[in-house]
């Protein structure tokens, strides 16, 4: 006569198999760390990539920001009528309804951070790259960031950065013609050392705070570099009216931190930051993230980054 299992049997394999499927949704789950690390990392690729076939089907690279430009339009009897009209970027300004138009505003700019769910999908779905990561939300957010921002009940919009190196007129004023300050797909000479994203600084040693509904170029979608520290004739012009903004350095591994970037050539990298004690010496990120951004050599002797002359 068989023996059956006995009430203990029975709950010692129930709890031994309950905690191993805690440890497997945790690993491959996306509940470590790591695994939100490497999410992040699949995220940047997925924008990178989603550029290249943008820029591949338009001959140029998406625009870090928005821009008007003034169009002639010739109607009935030979008169000659100025039309705005925009340019979306990578993320779009809170424009709707507001092109075509015979005088030249301003879109609204939308903080990462923005409460307003209308208007910051309407930033998101009128972007350029929307269509190119399949109208996928999750690309657009780090879960490490929407982890540590929920914990204050505050909604990540986005946790990227578009250098903006490419094609943002800082100055805000409407531009000429369609293609003013825009950078050819195939004409970037160090695609592979030119920074194209970058996340969102949101750990405590570099963070922006969240502040109200966002709103300002302190929390919009583009990476406003330093013009200190660069050559003459790059284009630190295309930086944030001296905005000194840096690379988000958020992830941990063991002791380091690393930050999370993607390059105009479609690849990531982790870059490890140097320690000062037990947090990251951000001390130079200001001037790394500018070398980045205009796509200077940098070499790494684990104590600093340098730059190649």
């Amino acid at each position: 006569m068989k023996k059956g299992f006995s009430l203990v049997e029975l709950l010692v394999v129930i709890a031994i198999i309950a905690i191993l499927a805690g440890v497997l949704m945790s690993t491959f789950g996306g509940g470590t760390q790591s695994a939100r690390a490497a999410r992040c990392l699949s995220n940047m690729k997925n924008l990178a990539s989603a550029s290249q076939t943008y820029a591949m089907s338009s001959y140029y690279y998406p625009r870090a920001g928005n821009l008007v430009y003034l169009k002639m339009k010739e109607e009935s009897g030979n008169r000659i009528q100025k039309e705005y009209r925009e340019v979306a970027g990578w993320i779009s300004s809170n424009s709707q309804n507001m092109f075509p138009s015979t005088s030249y505003s301003t879109p609204e700019v939308i903080g990462l951070y923005s409460s307003d769910r209308e208007a910051a999908s309407f930033a998101l779905t009128n972007g350029v790259l929307w269509k190119y990561v399949s109208g996928s939300r999750e690309t657009y957010i780090c879960p490490e960031h929407a982890k540590q921002m929920g914990k204050h009940g505050i909604t990540v919009n986005w946790s990227y950065l578009m250098n903006a190196y490419f094609g943002w007129n800082k100055k805000g004023r409407a531009a000429s013609n369609i293609d003013s300050g825009r950078i050819e797909y195939g004409r970037l000479a160090k695609s592979d050392k030119t920074l194209l994203f970058s996340e969102v600084p949101f750990m405590g040693f570099n963070s922006w705070e969240p502040s109200g509904s966002g709103g300002s170029t302190d929390t919009d979608a583009i990476l406003q570099y330093a013009e200190s520290g660069l050559d003459s004739g790059d284009k630190g012009t295309q930086s944030g009216g001296g905005s000194d903004e840096e690379i988000g350095v958020n992830h941990k591994s063991g002791r380091y931190y690393s930050a999370h970037v993607a390059f105009a050539d479609g690849h990531v990298e982790k870059l490890r930051m140097p320690m000062k004690g037990k947090k990251p010496d951000t001390s130079g990120l200001a001037e790394v993230t500018s070398w980045l951004c205009v796509g200077y050599d940098i070499s790494f002797d684990g104590g600093r980054y340098k730059r190649v002359k």
